[in-house]
């Protein structure tokens, strides 16, 4: 976000069967973690900003009518997703590489390094997106996106890959409202079997510059696990954001409720704070 929002910034899988059923569902660990640029979000990450960044493009391209292409590289101190950490508490690098017609289609892909577990091996997770974004004005923007996320070097194979749709609006860049659905997520049942479920997500995001460049940020959400044994869990993050050009700088306290624990074991995070830098181009 160009006046970033901490907030954003989403299933693992454990490395093994066993290291799997300590963390509980990890399927559903990922959900978003789209890059941080301006597109608010519970969680400071990379993903959203790419949606910030497609709003801006949007607004240029509403002018000249031409096609746009960005992305953005940045380096986080943990890879933060709806309170969970996808780098076991480890730095992430990340990249965003997208398009954006001038009709107002959109698509692109996002890597990251990540970490399923404390005993596993690094991994990656790639993402392919496309959708729609569009702009009512100067004040209303939005956005429908589809994406796939993967994990190809995962030991758990493509066990905990999944897919999710979202629907994001904002208003003047400063509060921002985000509705997830998740078709398929994995977790283990209470039998120990792997079962399949659906999920939702919904957040809020709050960005207000209070200095210059320096902007003070917030968000809250909430994530649902459906099926039989399914439950949910609050996540929220607050803190500032500076830009310098293409450069942004974020650091955010993020914290979930005790409930994530359930799903996500050690992964979930009480409350943590966590730096990121984004440059975008």
């Amino acid at each position: 976000m160009d006046a970033i929002i901490a907030v954003i910034n989403l299933g693992f899988a454990a490395a093994q069967a066993e290291a799997s059923s300590r963390r509980g569902s990890a399927g559903m660990l990922l959900a978003t973690v789209r890059f941080y640029r301006d597109f608010l979000r519970p969680e400071p990450t990379t993903r959203a900003e790419f949606l910030t960044a497609m709003f801006e493009e949007g607004s240029y391209r509403d002018r000249s009518g031409t096609d746009v292409w960005g992305g953005s590289l940045d380096l986080t101190s943990d890879y933060l997703v709806r309170g969970i950490s996808r780098s076991d508490d480890h730095a992430a690098l990340q990249l965003d590489l997208h398009l954006l017609d001038s009709s107002g289609f959109a698509a692109g892909v996002f890597a990251s390094n990540t970490q399923i577990d404390t005993g596993a091996r690094r991994d990656a997770e790639l993402s392919a997106y496309l959708g729609y974004v569009w702009s009512e004005g100067d004040a209303w923007h939005g956005k429908i996106l589809a994406a796939n996320y993967s994990y190809p070097w995962s030991q758990a194979g493509s066990l905990y890959n999944y897919d999710e749709i979202d629907l994001e609006v904002a208003y003047q860049d400063w509060v921002r409202v985000a509705l997830s659905f998740y078709p398929v997520v994995r977790r283990y049942s209470y039998d120990g079997d792997i079962i399949g479920v659906t999920a939702e997500s919904a957040e809020l995001s709050l960005q207000r510059p209070i200095f210059g460049r320096l902007s003070a940020t917030a968000g809250i959400g909430y994530y649902q696990q459906n099926g039989a044994g399914g439950s949910g869990y609050a996540y929220w993050s607050a803190g500032a954001a500076y830009d310098w050009g293409p450069v942004s700088l974020v650091v955010s306290y993020v914290g979930a409720s005790s409930a994530a624990n359930a799903l996500f074991y050690n992964a979930a995070v009480g409350g943590r704070w966590s730096g990121t830098a984004i440059w975008r181009f």
